[in-house]
């Protein structure tokens, strides 16, 4: 891979400031297009030989005047600067892409600036000092920063964390604080999962791939070449030919109330993975069914598919429900060993995402991947997902075992995380 390909750096937008009758008042600032108004009031006051005025607090309220950067296809704004003029028109053009190593904030275009005349009463401890723009440069620099590249999690494959910018880890990632951010990236060092094999390796291990569908691999086997009769009232599979498929398996029902009953559980996902269809008043088996029952790839990976899809549909197209992210997560990095204790522990990690939200986004700095998700409060959508989560993990029990977390089944969380 050529690096270079996705190194990018910030587009800035150019705010041309002026005051009419006044040329030497007019600056052109170049700025990032998601900076605050007070940078560029800043700026525009230092370059005019002003100290800035700044909010008492960064994580404060910005009391600037408002300057619109999304309105560069408009009309001119109007603000009112203090020490400068009541009427100081603002235009917006521009977005240009940046030269890495820059002023992050800069001067672009000072205009016609009129050398001052300087008296000898007057010394550099209290006069204005003229304009010179390596000088503005170079203290905008200071405050602002340079121009820095970055990767795009758009189409980097992976990210400064080690995270690929696929997984639904990634948005889970940018709704926590710093510390907890950290924690969870050890977190996910610790057991593995920044390193976890993509689900087409997962597919390779036949131990994995013979354990996770010996449910439908049952139910294949049962349902046989020349299909069963559907059921006259659903019209889909007769829940007895499923019962006889869980009975082969050993599967009873299990005793905590949040797992599913077992022939639900098979049956649900038989059709989800379309491993069976219709036909003519019978259900057969289709060639993914097959795939399937013989162990192959793609039939394995059409199960990952469907776990994975949880949370997806409907409100949250682009993206996964934060709970089923949790819920996977928990399966798969061995923090539950039942499936009773995920309630819990989802509940644990929605509280840890609570308390970065409390502090009013200020730990979460843009991205095109937030302003694109827009994933500020995803994550309360649907109380059902997680249900679905386990009844999806449940029909991938081992024979003799439903509803005991296997290997296999955190083998398939974890893919499902990729």
């Amino acid at each position: 891979m050529n690096l270079s390909e996705h190194v990018h750096v910030t587009w800035a937008l150019h705010v041309e400031m002026s005051v009419t009758d006044r040329p030497d008042l007019t600056r052109v600032i170049g700025v990032p297009r998601d900076a605050p108004s007070y940078w560029i009031v800043e700026a525009y006051r230092l370059s005019l030989g002003l100290e800035p005025e700044t909010p008492d607090s960064e994580d404060g309220p910005d009391h600037s005047p408002l300057i619109d950067l999304v309105s560069w296809r408009g009309n001119t704004q109007r603000v009112s600067i203090p020490g400068v003029a009541d009427v100081v028109d603002v235009t917006i053009s521009g977005p240009f892409e940046t030269t890495m190593g820059e002023p992050r904030v800069t001067v672009v275009d000072a205009g016609r600036v009129q050398a001052e005349e300087q008296t000898e009463a007057a010394g550099w401890q209290v006069q204005r000092p003229p304009f010179r723009a390596e000088h503005v440069a170079f203290e905008l620099a200071q405050r602002f920063g340079l121009v820095q590249p970055r990767l795009d999690p758009i189409t980097a494959s992976e990210r400064g964390d080690g995270l690929r910018a696929s997984s639904s880890l990634v948005t889970l990632c940018e709704s926590l604080t710093p510390v907890r951010r950290l924690a969870l990236l050890a977190h996910l060092e610790g057991t593995g999962l920044i390193d976890a094999a993509p689900p087409g390796q997962v597919a390779a291990d036949s131990a994995t791939v013979e354990s996770a569908t010996a449910g439908l691999r049952g139910l294949v086997a049962r349902i046989g070449p020349d299909g069963v009769e559907q059921d006259p009232v659903a019209g889909w599979l007769p829940r007895e030919a499923v019962a006889e498929a869980v009975e082969d398996l050993g599967w009873h029902d299990a005793e905590a109330s949040d797992v599913p009953d077992p022939v639900d559980a098979l049956a649900l996902l038989a059709r989800q993975t379309k491993a069976v269809r219709r036909l003519r008043g019978r259900i057969v088996v289709t060639h993914l069914g097959h795939a399937l029952a013989n162990g192959e790839a793609r039939g394995f990976l059409r199960v990952v598919g469907i776990v994975r899809a949880h949370g997806k549909e409907r409100l949250f197209p682009h993206g996964q429900l934060r709970a089923v992210t949790l819920a996977l997560l928990a399966v798969a990095d061995g923090s539950v060993m039942a499936f009773d204790e995920l309630p819990e522990t989802v509940t644990r990690g929605e509280a840890a995402v609570d308390e970065g939200r409390g502090h009013g986004g200020r730990f979460s700095e843009w991205s095109l991947r937030s302003q694109r998700e827009g994933d500020a409060e995803r994550g309360s959508g649907d109380r059902y997902a997680v249900r679905r989560v386990v009844e999806s993990l449940c029909a991938l029990s081992s024979p003799g075992a439903f509803a005991s977390i296997s290997p296999a089944m955190r083998a398939v969380a974890g893919a499902a995380l990729w």
